[in-house]
């Protein structure tokens, strides 16, 4: 049985695999050669014991991927805000681009969704799901700090650090090939929220 090139090339949720997920864009016959000189690095890395040679070949091979993108916007300079009040009298929130949802919400699609969830910061740790393929999941699995430090801001205002922690929040999947209409309709209008509810700063996990 044939394999399709999407099925091969599908990017597993949860391993660092995922870092090569620009191969979508290549033609059939670079990803067959891709997968032909990963095979004899491997190859060559078990024969010699010296697994590093697969891990630098991987790096090399992002590194190529990443330079033939164009980037999707571009702007010349960019709005400063400066934080001018004391962080303890702030109110602060917290936002994610790591696609974490809440159990009932609907999962984001992970070919590229520009929609947004609202992430109640009183949600059980058992109900918080993450519905994204391009970056290891396992962190989030582990820690869901690592991307959405909703327990973290919760601390700093515990200890007076912060002033007061903005609910509900909210997260969005990073992956958006097309940001158009995150820029043009749920980017402000989360914004828009944050300003309604005298929002001071906000902090983003990136991934």
């Amino acid at each position: 049985m044939a394999i399709e090139k999407a099925d091969l090339i599908k990017n597993p949720e949860t391993t660092p695999f995922s870092r090569l997920k620009y191969l979508s864009r290549m033609q059939d016959e670079e990803v067959t050669q891709f997968f032909n000189r990963l095979f004899h690095v491997s190859a060559e890395a078990r024969e010699s014991g010296n697994w590093p040679l697969v891990d630098q070949f991987l790096e090399e091979q992002e590194d190529k991927l990443s330079a033939r993108l164009a980037l999707p916007m571009g702007f010349d300079e960019a709005p400063w805000a400066p934080f001018k009040k004391r962080l303890s009298e702030s109110k602060i929130a917290v936002m994610s681009t790591g696609g974490v949802y809440v159990e009932g919400q609907e999962p984001f699609n992970t070919d590229g969704d520009w929609s947004y969830r609202e992430i109640p910061l009183d949600t059980p740790l058992d109900q918080l799901r993450v519905a994204h393929t391009h970056y290891d999941t396992n962190g989030v699995a582990g820690d869901v700090d690592a991307v959405l430090a909703i327990h973290r801001l919760q601390d700093m205002v515990a200890e007076g650090m912060v002033g007061e922690a903005q609910t509900p929040t909210y997260s969005f999947m990073g992956y958006i090939p097309d940001p158009s209409k995150l820029m043009e309709v749920t980017g402000p209008e989360v914004a828009g929220r944050l300003k309604e509810d005298g929002v001071d700063g906000v902090v983003i996990g990136t991934t």
